[in-house]
């Protein structure tokens, strides 16, 4: 008979306390089981079963089906095109990650892929987001899923009428490319603070920031600046005497 195992204890034939899968994929389902088995532990390892990990895939799969859910109705909505791109920043950002852990059997980081993207969504999917776009982005994310969690996938592939042969995504570079860059701004060869510019700031309009920002003008205060050393979007070192 299948013994049911505590928080700690791993499952393993030798110890003859497996638990019977049957069961647990009828009151959980197999996407929550999936879910649970691939978080839980690296694939080298024992899983190591609790109810309250399970419980916790299982939630999980109910809170992407309420935001499968709004999508629908967002796409009812047929928002008009708008120029953000955020969503497909989300999207690309998931696909390459997906694909890398994928690769490298880093399974467990799949599950963090997938809480991390959830979160990402859900605090943008009220922003009337084009039908079109939505869909698109939306397939590709269903499709990165689907190893993992199957039978929720394909079911929500069926309510957006994705039909067409699938082929998993690739991801569009463009998107992952920053708008913001992180600036170190360096004295006489010391860090002295990290600002946040736009990609390609000029040296220039670096140094206008630099003197603007109370803290950094210190260093400039009754000094003479001898040389600038500048690296596009990396860094600003700036020789006084």
């Amino acid at each position: 008979m299948p013994v049911k195992i505590g928080p700690s204890e791993s499952m393993s034939k030798s110890k003859k306390n497996t638990i019977d899968p049957e069961k647990i994929i009828k009151n959980y389902g197999a996407d929550s089981v999936r879910l649970f088995i691939l978080s839980d532990s690296p694939p080298e390892k024992d899983v190591q079963w609790s109810d309250e990990g399970i419980n916790s895939s299982y939630k999980f799969i109910q809170k992407l089906w309420t935001l499968n859910q709004k999508i629908i109705q967002e796409l009812d909505a047929n928002h008009p095109p708008n120029q953000s791109n955020e969503l497909e920043k989300i999207t690309n950002k998931f696909i390459k990650e997906i694909t890398h852990n994928i690769e490298n059997f880093s399974y467990n980081k799949i599950i963090a892929n997938f809480y991390e993207t959830y979160s990402a969504l859900n605090k943008i999917i009220l922003n009337r987001i084009e039908k079109n776009k939505l869909v698109e982005n939306y397939k590709k994310i269903l499709v990165a899923i689907n190893p993992v969690i199957p039978h929720f996938s394909n079911e929500c592939m069926e309510m957006i009428n994705v039909k067409e042969n699938i082929l998993w995504p690739e991801v569009d570079e463009k998107f992952l490319l920053e708008d913001n860059i992180k600036f170190i701004v360096q004295f006489n060869g010391k860090t002295r603070k990290i600002i946040t510019s736009k990609k390609d700031t000029t040296e220039s309009l670096l140094l206008s920031k630099i003197k603007e920002d109370n803290k950094l003008n210190e260093y400039l205060s009754n000094k003479n600046i001898q040389k600038k050393i500048f690296i596009p979007n990396k860094l600003i070192n700036i020789i006084t005497n």
